[in-house]
């Protein structure tokens, strides 16, 4: 399940796990219990699966992928 960022008007921000079908609910604050609504962010999905995996750690893309490919300076930058 996915962490989504929540923030109290009177304690501040907070995460809560909760399944995606609740992203749009408010929560209650951990500490007043009072709904807070969620804040507009992108969940978390802080490694679940990476935990559970027992085999070894994927490889990286293949060769002339683009966001493996060290950034090229511009002929403005030279």
């Amino acid at each position: 399940m996915p962490t989504y960022d929540y923030e109290c008007q009177d304690c501040g921000p907070f995460s809560e796990v909760r399944p995606m079908a609740e992203y749009d609910r408010p929560q209650p604050c951990p500490d007043c219990a009072q709904p807070a609504p969620r804040l507009l962010t992108a969940p978390s999905l802080s490694g679940g699966a990476k935990e559970a995996s027992s085999g070894p750690a994927p490889a990286a893309h293949a060769g002339g992928c683009a966001c493996c490919m060290p950034r090229r300076l511009s002929a403005e930058a030279v």
